[in-house]
């Protein structure tokens, strides 16, 4: 059981992330902040949430893990505008009520036991670089058209995503003294699919986004959230290139 009041924007944050992978979600709840974790059905997508206890504007009872339709979420969102703050209740049974101003929105909530609860992997690609998400972005909107998959590459001089199509391509090189940061030994590349890949960098609010890279392996997306109240980490399994 707990009651809790949080922000409208933070909320939409946790939504819009955690829809990137999954339609429900296990959520443990404490005085301390959320924590999420969700693999996407296929097993090619991995997401880690932590949020601290600052996202909320209050929180009173014990600690919960709550499984939730992240659909209905989205419905709570609907009934908000900027600057809302939103009010949970849960009793500890089969009902979560959210109160907006005039509204009050009663949900059924899903038995966490049902929904998996993914082992983190320990993925330490020997690369990384902090990139502006916009930068990410724009690479992705203009490969979208004509391709399924995104080519990373790290070198000491330069960050390139690479898309290829069978008659188009698109190539963002990024120098190294127009990155954030860049750490990176020996050359390395790593190919993805390209829906997961925007799908993730889509979500991400925040200004920059850290992708440590290695050859052939899996992708870690670190970003900050809330307004550094918390962090958020995927991790994406390569498209390994056929002889």
């Amino acid at each position: 059981m707990f009651k809790l009041r949080m922000k409208m924007e933070n909320l939409r944050e946790v939504v819009e992330v955690v829809s990137t992978l999954v339609s429900e979600v296990k959520l443990s709840i404490s005085k301390d902040g959320l924590e999420a974790r969700a693999v996407d059905p296929s097993h090619v997508a991995m997401l880690v949430l932590k949020l601290h206890k600052a996202v909320f504007e209050e929180f009173t009872g014990e600690p919960t893990e709550l499984g939730v339709d992240v659909e209905k979420l989205k419905e709570v969102l609907r009934l908000s505008k900027p600057g809302d703050v939103i009010d949970f209740q849960f009793d500890g049974k089969n009902r979560l009520v959210a109160s907006l101003g005039r509204v009050t929105r009663q949900m059924a909530v899903v038995d966490p036991a049902g929904i998996t609860d993914p082992k983190v992997p320990n993925v330490s690609p020997p690369a990384s670089v902090t990139v502006k998400t916009e930068d990410l972005r724009q690479g992705i909107r203009g490969s979208e058209s004509f391709t399924d998959h995104v080519t990373l590459t790290l070198d000491p001089t330069a960050f390139t995503m690479h898309s290829e199509g069978e008659t188009d391509q698109l190539d963002l090189r990024i120098a190294k003294e127009n990155l954030t940061k860049l750490e990176v030994k020996d050359p390395v590349k790593s190919m993805y699919p390209l829906d997961f890949f925007s799908a993730m960098v889509k979500s991400i609010s925040a200004e920059d986004t850290t992708l440590h890279v290695g050859n052939e392996y899996p992708l870690k997306v670190e970003f900050a959230m809330s307004a550094g109240r918390g962090e958020g980490r995927y991790l994406l399994a390569p498209r390994v290139e056929e002889d």
